[in-house]
């Protein structure tokens, strides 16, 4: 049976360390900073402490502030990601060499990762398109690494654990995938570029070494070497 490839957005398909995360905190900060009437300082620790706590910002301020999504990502996630893009040379042709369906998985919400995924050319590309909007139970938000969402991600579209490939940047989330059987692809290219570049930023979540942890099944440089496997 081909397998299923889940695919992470940011610093997997595209190196968001270059110009992204830093515009996008910068919009989160002002936005927490304003609507919890606090510094630009405290709201920089509150959105760090609320995205390794919960895996995204938003299910912090969910939770402690009553701060609703469609206030949140029309003030922090609309924008016009074009000008601070960057990827790999190439990327369509190659993404479109790996056999069998592709969905992309992101922790981000729809209305910014479609407008990468459109600006990158890879949305029609994709066979689907799971985002932060699409990860609830019971009307709280779930989002990578839960393991109950990414079982129940499978079991909707009847796909087998062992037949899936989660592949991203973040170890916590590749760990919760092969809890639950799924095969997993750690790609290195775009944090070694933020861990050698002064001033890049680095997802939390990002791997912060360069050894392959147990739970990982491959190391890839980027999503254009997934051909090999």
């Amino acid at each position: 049976m081909k397998k299923t490839w889940f695919f992470d957005l940011d610093n997997t398909l595209h190196n968001a360390s270059h110009a992204v995360f830093q515009f996008m905190d910068g919009q989160i900060n002002r936005f927490v900073a304003g609507r919890l009437k606090m510094d630009s300082q405290q709201a920089d620790r509150l959105r760090r402490e609320y995205w390794m706590r919960y895996g995204s910002t938003l299910q912090g301020l969910i939770k402690h502030h009553g701060i609703t999504a469609p206030e949140y990502f029309a003030s922090t996630h609309c924008f016009d990601v074009r000008p601070l893009l960057k990827f790999e040379r190439g990327l369509v042709p190659r993404v479109s060499r790996i056999r069998g369906k592709k969905v992309l998985l992101t922790n981000a919400p729809h209305i910014y990762s479609k407008s990468v995924m459109l600006a990158l050319d890879l949305e029609h590309r994709f066979d689907a398109h799971i985002a932060l909007d699409h990860m609830q139970f019971y009307g709280l938000y779930a989002p990578k690494p839960s393991r109950r969402m990414l079982l129940r991600i499978l079991a909707k579209r009847r796909i087998r654990p062992a037949d899936a490939v989660l592949v991203e940047d973040s170890p916590a989330n590749l760990k919760a995938a092969k809890a639950i059987g799924m095969k997993t692809v750690l790609v290195r290219g775009f944090t070694r570029y933020a861990v050698r570049k002064k001033g890049s930023y680095l997802s939390p979540h990002s791997a912060s070494n360069f050894g392959r942890p147990c739970y990982v099944d491959y190391c890839v440089h980027s999503v254009g070497q997934l051909h090999r496997i």
